[in-house]
């Protein structure tokens, strides 16, 4: 409607907005597939009725021609030839409409849907729509993602599989919303999952495709901008527009792109990743942590005549183990990560939590019985404190940079700048702390020298143990 409204020359030679008046309209819908409008022009007192819609439907309600002003009737043979143009139309990517029409009484008001009759076709409207530059693009970079396109559209199967070659997309079968109609949601799941065109669709059958990806146990994302995609955009677990779309596929669409390069959904699609490996990495490393520290507490406070650790001491803590990890959403993610999809999984955390988790717990209690043997600090419960304070904190944070990837740390992947600052200066912070003026607000005390060398031998340890227990896991259970 667009493209007619702005072809300037029929504004100018038909004067339409002084010389007609609109009297009634019979609105499109996806069955008739055409609509109408009922105009009167001034100066002849006359009404006429204007149908512009899918070419075998006005074919349907047509029974005369007109060519030069001149009116015949429409037979067999005409049918035969117009479609045959129609399609070579198609097949060079042009969308077609018919448009028709014919004269009604005057005095009639009101017009319905059998006053679509008995019309005079007047021609053909193409309209070329070619696919975005990028589109080609997009969609290889989304097959290398493991993102499967499929394309479910409104147009015939010529225009469908014209576009298709365009964009590089294969077609080997084209799946019709008249095969789709009759079919039973469980022929539907197996068609949805292995045929990837679908055309002539209609706005339910297209919604219906996409619920039957979702019960195989697929994502589904849609995109579309007219008003024949709002079902679908409902139905998809994302719904993708954009901002020249019309109202109501806005409307139903959970993310409006605003960029005209479609490569703008391939970084979606990345950053969507990241975010989300960035959510494991967190959640897999808060797990360890709480569940290691738990066998840690638990033994301790079964031997030990005092606490194994302060409660201003446990605050102290968290608060700064906590603030290591709020770079963690700046942290880079493998690039093996990032190539397919990766689902929620709780057994795969919970592998993770119960194989790395008493890892901890094992270097906890070295630095038990180094503050208790070596250091005698079994009637000195501030030094014993301060040095698990100190060994469980930097455990803690150091350990970010073996769980953060599946690679060898710092030699074959790097933290991001943010989380490797902030480890760093929490990392010296927990070591200044039993020294700082703070020290014995928070029960702390100084550590002698040798605890600091004993320190690295044990946290050489656990990081080195933590790599290998980690490198293990992921090949036996092909973690991620």
């Amino acid at each position: 409607d667009v493209a007619v409204l702005n072809y300037i020359e029929l504004k100018s030679s038909l004067k339409v907005e002084s010389d007609y008046r609109k009297v009634d309209e019979i609105p499109f819908d996806f069955v008739r597939r055409r609509m109408s409008v009922v105009v009167e022009k001034s100066s002849e007192q006359k009404h006429i009725l204007i149908c512009k819609g899918a070419v075998e439907e006005i074919f349907s309600i047509c029974n005369r021609g007109e060519i030069n002003e001149e009116t015949f009737h429409l037979e067999e043979s005409h049918a035969q030839r117009l479609l045959e143009v129609t399609r070579n139309l198609n097949e060079d990517g042009f969308r077609v409409i018919a448009v028709a029409y014919k004269e009604v009484p005057p005095d009639q008001s009101t017009y319905s849907i059998k006053d679509e009759a008995d019309l005079t076709l007047l021609g053909y409207i193409a309209f070329l729509d070619p696919p975005k530059d990028s589109a080609t693009e997009a969609i290889a970079a989304l097959n290398r993602h493991g993102v499967a396109v499929k394309i479910l559209t409104g147009d015939n199967d010529a225009v469908t599989r014209k576009i298709c070659r365009e964009v590089g997309l294969p077609v080997e079968h084209v799946v019709l919303g008249s095969e789709v109609e009759p079919m039973s949601n469980e022929e539907l799941e197996t068609i949805a999952e292995t045929a990837t065109v679908f055309a002539k669709l209609s706005p339910m059958q297209k919604a219906r495709v996409i619920k039957a990806l979702q019960r195989r146990g697929h994502v589904v994302g849609f995109m579309g901008d007219g008003i024949n995609d709002g079902p679908a955009l409902k139905a998809a677990d994302v719904g993708i527009s954009v901002d020249t779309a019309v109202d109501i596929a806005k409307e139903s669409a959970d993310i409006i792109l605003l960029e005209k390069s479609l490569m703008v959904l391939e970084e979606g699609v990345l950053e969507g990743r990241k975010v989300f490996g960035n959510i494991i990495k967190y959640i897999r490393m808060g797990a360890s942590s709480n569940f290691g520290n738990m066998f840690s507490v638990l033994g301790a406070s079964a031997f030990l005549p005092f606490l194994p650790m302060a409660p201003i001491q446990i605050l102290t803590n968290n608060l700064l183990y906590d603030f290591s990890q709020t770079a963690i959403p700046t942290d880079h993610v493998d690039e093996s990560y990032l190539t397919k999809p990766r689902k929620w999984d709780l057994g795969d955390i919970t592998k993770f939590m119960i194989f790395i988790g008493p890892i901890s717990s094992i270097f906890d209690y070295a630095t038990y019985f180094t503050m208790l043997y070596v250091f005698d600090a079994w009637h000195n419960a501030a030094l014993f404190q301060t040095g698990w304070f100190v060994e469980s904190l930097l455990s803690q944070t150091l350990i970010i940079h073996i769980l953060r990837t599946g690679k060898l740390p710092f030699l074959q992947s790097w933290a991001s700048l943010p989380l490797t600052i902030t480890t760093l200066v929490v990392s010296a912070i927990g070591t200044w702390l039993p020294f700082s003026p703070f020290a014995a607000s928070i029960g702390l005390t100084p550590l002698p020298g040798k605890y600091w060398l004993a320190l690295c031998f044990i946290l050489t340890g656990y990081l080195v143990l933590t790599q290998w227990a980690k490198s293990l896991i992921i090949r036996k259970f092909a973690l991620h």
